[in-house]
């Protein structure tokens, strides 16, 4: 299936659930999250762990089918991870257990598969990270930070990756998505220099501001260099 045409099944869910076409919303939901990475792997991961999911869940607010469907694919998401290990259905099942309201439940998941397979654990620190660092999981975050400079990396990638979006879809092209790609960016660097900085790896902070700076300027991105800017007085000293 072509992006464009898969893209547009996602059109005709949200407009089946805004017309009340709720029994033909779920099917279009559905669809999407089963078979939108068949084009490309990449190009609509995004979009179909946040706009497809995101959809399916307020569905499931009004439309208890939809609920039923979304706890299934939960529960089948976990079981796959477990059968082939693939660190993708994992993310699968963490991104629909917050939507239900169990992120306790995935996070009781994620402590125990660190304890047990602490290798396995690190493919998945991504994921979870967030979280982590909400509920100030600190010692766990810095095993799961073997390298930070990757990490800033990663989510260099990842902004750069959602950027593209908006040459495959005009809808994604619009100031409030360039800044919601800046926030949750810059974010995730402040993130990371906090677990640094809980578990006494200063030197490596200043590292990561070396490195923060020269990707900043290998992109012309002006929304980004002004949101920078500003959160550069906090964002490595931490002042």
């Amino acid at each position: 299936m072509q992006k464009p045409e898969i893209l547009e099944t996602l059109r005709d869910a949200q407009l089946a659930h805004q017309a009340g076409d709720f029994v033909n919303a779920l099917k279009f939901y559905e669809y999407f999250f089963d078979y939108a990475l068949d084009h490309d792997p990449y190009a609509l991961y995004g979009v179909r762990l946040s706009y497809c999911l995101d959809g399916w869940a307020k569905l499931a607010e009004t439309f208890p089918a939809a609920h039923n469907r979304l706890k299934d694919k939960q529960v089948q998401s976990l079981e796959n991870y477990f059968s082939d290990n693939d660190p993708e259905k994992f993310h699968d099942y963490y991104c629909i257990s917050k939507l239900i309201n169990e992120t306790e439940l995935a996070l009781q998941a994620f402590y125990q598969l660190h304890k047990q397979q602490p290798k396995d654990s690190t493919k998945l620190a991504k994921y979870v990270w967030d979280d982590l660092v909400q509920a100030e999981k600190w010692h766990i975050c810095s095993d799961l930070l073997p390298q930070p400079q990757q990490k800033l990396d990663e989510y260099f990638a990842i902004y750069d990756e959602a950027q593209q979006l908006k040459s495959a879809d005009a809808e994604f092209d619009n100031a409030q998505f360039d800044q919601h790609l800046v926030e949750t960016l810059l974010d995730g660097i402040s993130n990371t220099v906090d677990v640094l900085r809980y578990n006494d790896r200063g030197d490596e902070i200043l590292q990561l501001q070396r490195q923060f700076n020269q990707a900043l300027e290998m992109r012309n991105d002006a929304t980004l260099s002004k949101a920078a800017h500003a959160k550069a007085s906090f964002l490595f000293t931490g002042h």
